[in-house]
């Protein structure tokens, strides 16, 4: 409800703008996004483990081919997957960092 209020709010008045940051939120987010970068990487590894058992107890052209297919489509895929979320972690980190030293360069500047 409160997004849609400052949204009509800024079309009414196109050169009102809201600024408002929640610290806590951001540093939530930078966590529950990089714990899930390091959760994918605990599947790829998983994964990778398994592959290691599937070639001990499954030797023929099919294993061959699911094997190449795995390590040359689907880990990149993931390892992909993987990197993106933790580089929206990194986004919101410096992101935060920098509104914060822009906050501290204002007060700063307001204290004369």
């Amino acid at each position: 409800m409160q997004i849609y209020h400052i949204i009509k709010i800024l079309r009414r008045n196109k050169k009102m703008a809201v600024n408002k940051v929640d610290y806590e939120v951001l540093t939530s987010g930078v966590s529950v996004y990089s714990n899930q970068a390091g959760a994918l990487d605990d599947v790829i590894n998983s994964l990778v483990q398994m592959n290691g058992q599937l070639q001990d107890g499954w030797t023929n052209q099919t294993a061959d081919a699911f094997i190449e297919r795995f390590e040359n489509e689907y880990k990149p895929a993931l390892e992909n997957a993987r990197d993106a979320i933790q580089s929206i972690s990194d986004f919101i980190q410096n992101y935060m960092q920098n509104r914060q030293d822009d906050d501290a360069q204002g007060a700063a500047a307001v204290r004369g």
